[in-house]
């Protein structure tokens, strides 16, 4: 009986302590961890931190750490530069630029980005912008104005740069030095909010498109006559920097 007893004891316990455990949804809110026994809608998740600080929503970013998605792309884009290599290594410039490219995708922290608007105040008056968080683990970025934009790609190094107002992406090119292989007639902008777009940089296509606070500037390799390699390379690129976690 005594033994009986301890065991109901024990499942009672275990019933009381089960949705702290095992939380249908974990979120981490700039380092701070939010657990949620049933799948809460983005208000109730930005609730308890959407009033402490002046954000800037439109490089607020969500990301599943769940999901391995994003880091299988970054071994096939790292596989097919290290096939590229191999059949182009009496090409310097072209090695170059490989190399350059296997570090910066080294140094990146990934997640797999949730393609949604962050934004407290839409969320608590559209439905459409509060949609419902599934089963997972989250990171939810939340920032002040950044201050710096990203330019990445066939450069000799990725470089973070002070922001600057009512400048083009392309204005910022003079701050990194372009390999031999980087196309700089046409860039492709990564805003904060995950929206990409093509950027003419040159005399005769140039479009003035600002970069926003946050933003991705990425400068691409020339496609090649006879092959479309570089062409799949690019668009692997541009897509797994959507998944990139900005410091």
């Amino acid at each position: 009986m005594k033994n009986l007893n301890m065991l109901k004891q024990f499942i009672f316990s275990a019933l009381l302590i089960a949705p702290s455990v095992y939380a249908a949804v974990t979120v981490d809110i700039n380092g701070n961890r939010y657990q949620f026994d049933t799948n809460p809608r983005l208000n109730e998740v930005l609730a308890p931190v959407a009033l402490q600080n002046n954000w800037y929503w439109p490089a607020a970013a969500l990301y599943q750490l769940d999901s391995d998605e994003p880091e299988q792309l970054r071994q096939l884009l790292l596989q097919q530069i290290v096939a590229l290599k191999q059949n182009n290594v009496a090409d310097s410039d072209f090695v170059t630029t490989l190399q350059s490219l296997e570090r910066q995708l080294a140094s990146w922290r990934l997640g797999k980005r949730i393609a949604m608007p962050i934004d407290y105040d839409f969320a608590r008056i559209r439905p459409d912008l509060n949609p419902r968080f599934d089963n997972g683990a989250y990171l939810l970025q939340l920032k002040q104005r950044p201050a710096s934009v990203y330019l990445f790609g066939a450069v000799s190094s990725a470089v973070a740069v002070p922001h600057r107002g009512a400048a083009a992406a392309s204005d910022y090119l003079v701050s990194v030095q372009p390999t031999a292989l980087a196309d700089l007639s046409q860039l492709m902008l990564l805003q904060p909010d995950g929206t990409a777009q093509a950027v003419g940089s040159t005399y005769w296509n140039h479009s003035h498109i600002e970069a926003m606070p946050g933003a991705q500037v990425f400068i691409p390799l020339q496609s090649q006559l006879f092959s479309s390699q570089l062409d799949k390379l690019n668009k692997r690129l541009l897509e797994l920097a959507s998944h990139r976690v900005l410091p």
